[in-house]
């Protein structure tokens, strides 16, 4: 097995693969015209869902009770893909509520609502405009069987473009034998930045997947040039670094040090991604690496992680990480 190497600074959603179970790879023939990676536009709107309403009746009114709402303080290394998953709501749903634009400009110290209820059918339109994606690759999708029987798609998003991306996200379509969509899913790739040439893994579960998908189709939906925001983060690079079986998992380790001349990282975080011999996504992880008060210039901390893959034993696998300034 050969392992890999350092790519530059990217930046994760938390997202992680997990679990064990057959591979189910649908025949190539069946998958509808514009395979990936392809573009698309943005998805039609929606039209909001009223919430409950009623009339008044006698002189004395009784109020209509609505669920006390959730709010939430952000603090140091919050993301919005990690608040999420906390409350069992969609990131999408939090920039709605909370007429987020972008996800990466959080603030320790800021208040979040969650989403109890009506604000999850609020149309996607109503705050968070959908912007025409930039072009980026997709690959390495597979699709696996887990033990209780959910669908798990992973793969990867490749930035085939000169810029550094950001809310890079895409859809997966399953089809039938003739061609129809029978389900689909949006997900955000598990970075927040995506350097030119880097790539960055993506996972979507489908909890009830249909018993008659034969093929699938996945799409670029969202990307946006980073810009100003690109100079936020601190240039990572990965030294060191191995892989190994250990029992039913698989453990890397290695040490990420710091390549800004000046900055102090504050923060940083390693995804692992792992492949089979065809260059399928079995697996990846995030992991937040412990740096005390900062990670100064020049200097390196090990790391460690270790994660249930499909296929079992990786034929290669792929370290990235970031840093991002206080």
């Amino acid at each position: 097995m050969r392992t890999l190497w350092t790519v530059p600074c990217a930046v994760l959603l938390a997202l992680v693969a997990t679990g064990c179970g057959s591979v189910i790879t649908p025949p190539a023939t069946e998958t509808p015209p514009s395979p990936f990676p392809t573009l698309t536009s943005p998805p039609p709107s929606v039209s909001p869902v009223p919430g409950a309403s009623g009339e008044l009746v006698g002189p004395s009114p009784t109020p209509t009770i609505t669920p006390t709402p959730i709010i939430y303080v952000v603090r140091e290394g919050d993301t919005l893909s990690g608040i999420a998953a906390t409350y069992g709501v969609s990131v999408e749903a939090l920039q709605r509520i909370n007429n987020i634009q972008n996800p990466l400009f959080l603030r320790p110290g800021q208040t979040l609502i969650i989403p109890t209820g009506r604000e999850e059918a609020m149309a996607p339109t109503e705050l968070l405009p959908t912007p025409t994606p930039m072009p980026f690759g997709i690959r390495g999708v597979g699709f696996y069987e887990t033990p209780v029987g959910s669908l798990h798609c992973l793969g990867e998003v490749v930035n085939t473009t000169a810029e550094v991306l950001t809310n890079v996200q895409v859809r997966v379509t399953l089809f039938d034998a003739s061609g129809n969509a029978l389900i689909g899913g949006n997900v955000f790739a598990a970075v927040d930045l995506l350097p030119p040439a880097a790539r960055a893994p993506f996972s979507l579960l489908f909890t009830a997947p249909p018993p008659n998908f034969v093929s699938h189709q996945v799409v670029a939906l969202r990307g946006e040039a980073a810009g100003e925001l690109a100079a936020r983060y601190v240039p990572m690079a990965i030294e060191e670094v191995t892989g190994t079986p250990y029992g039913p998992h698989f453990e890397i380790s290695g040490a990420v040090r710091n390549r800004d001349p000046e900055r102090i990282a504050a923060t940083v975080i390693v995804v692992a991604t792992t492949y089979d011999e065809t260059g399928l996504v079995t697996g990846f992880r995030q992991q937040r690496v412990d740096v005390g008060n900062g990670l100064a210039p020049g200097a390196a901390v090990p790391f460690q992680m270790r994660f249930t893959v499909y296929k079992s034993v990786p034929a290669d696998f792929a370290v990235i990480a970031y840093g991002k300034a206080q």
